[in-house]
């Protein structure tokens, strides 16, 4: 039988403070095959020994932090609330890349009722997400954040798969395609792509958030932006136009199904164009250990989506 050869996965966290983490002390690490328990290297070199890492911390592990967070809170409609933290500034620095993530939670409930959010921008007043209120715990949130402090848990990186691409565009064309709350992802990508000396356009749709609150601060930094009533009926056909010109790359925020698209549209492109997405697993732990944003490749090989950058054609999900 012939054997499935897969490419190393890279974790977010590898060579971070947050290294090692609890799969390597458990022997579930998915970079390092010594940590795994054999008797060889494995890891495709990126830079940074995970270890080394284990054997300089003596095992210890570092947690990330919670931390008591004061909060300005801004109704943007009937469902979307924006909340300004006042985080921590060692926080701040480390949350001004794209893929930045906190868990948050009111400060008088369990860490079970945290719920990861995106960061939409770093600013002089704080760290601003956007919250969708649909369900308990983002309500729970809400409604804590309009009287209370919040407890905030992190910082997390791995919101955005597909870093690498955003990172190697340098002096080409990009694509930003976001609806609804993905828009939250685009304002930290753009300034990934405008740092890199990139020409970057946007097309956003309100869907289910019915308003495109991300046009402002995407237009502010020079972003070319078109917004669009429907991303399926008018949105997607402009992007295919946008195709023709090939961009380096092309960030799609939105559930599966618009990433699924977009890449369809990619493929018929051609051309080499890359695609980074927004990430949609349920984040629970964002330590790979409570198994709700695990995935499998297509050789059967566990992938915990909340570390784990990987090829969209050797994960499961996007055969579908």
């Amino acid at each position: 039988m012939e054997q499935v050869v897969e490419r190393p996965l890279v974790c977010v966290d590898a060579g971070s403070e947050y290294c090692p983490c609890y799969l390597a002390a458990s022997g579930e690490c998915f970079v390092c095959s010594l940590l795994r328990g054999q008797k060889f290297c494995a890891c495709s070199w990126s830079g940074t020994c995970s270890y080394l890492h284990y054997l300089w911390s003596q095992g210890k592990i570092k947690t990330r932090r919670e931390v008591e967070v004061k909060v300005m809170h801004e109704e943007l409609g009937p469902h979307l609330v924006r909340l300004v933290l006042d985080l921590p500034p060692a926080w701040i620095q480390e949350l001004g890349n794209p893929g930045a993530f906190l868990f948050l939670r009111p400060e008088n409930l369990p860490p079970t009722a945290a719920v990861p959010v995106t960061l939409f921008e770093i600013s002089e007043a704080g760290a601003e997400v956007v919250l969708y209120v649909d369900g308990p715990k983002t309500r729970l949130l809400a409604l804590a954040a309009a009287t209370s402090c919040l407890v905030a848990k992190g910082p997390y990186y791995n919101g955005v798969q597909g870093l690498a691409a955003l990172k190697r565009a340098r002096g080409e064309e990009a694509v930003l395609v976001a609806g609804g709350v993905g828009q939250s992802a685009t304002v930290l990508v753009a300034r990934q792509l405008l740092r890199g000396g990139n020409r970057v356009r946007a097309c956003l749709a309100p869907g289910r958030a019915g308003v495109n609150y991300a046009a402002g601060s995407l237009k502010a930094l020079g972003v070319e932006v078109r917004e669009v009533k429907s991303l399926r009926a008018e949105g997607l056909p402009l992007v295919c136009t946008w195709l023709q010109e090939k961009p380096a790359v092309v960030f799609s925020a939105g559930p599966d199904a618009l990433h699924r698209e977009v890449a369809a549209l990619i493929a018929k492109a051609g051309a080499g164009i890359e695609l980074a997405t927004s990430q949609n697993a349920v984040f629970c732990c964002g330590e790979g250990l409570c198994g709700s944003c695990v995935t499998f490749t297509t050789g059967g090989r566990r992938v915990p989506r909340c570390k784990a950058q990987f090829l969209r054609e050797e994960v499961t999900p996007w055969l579908k």
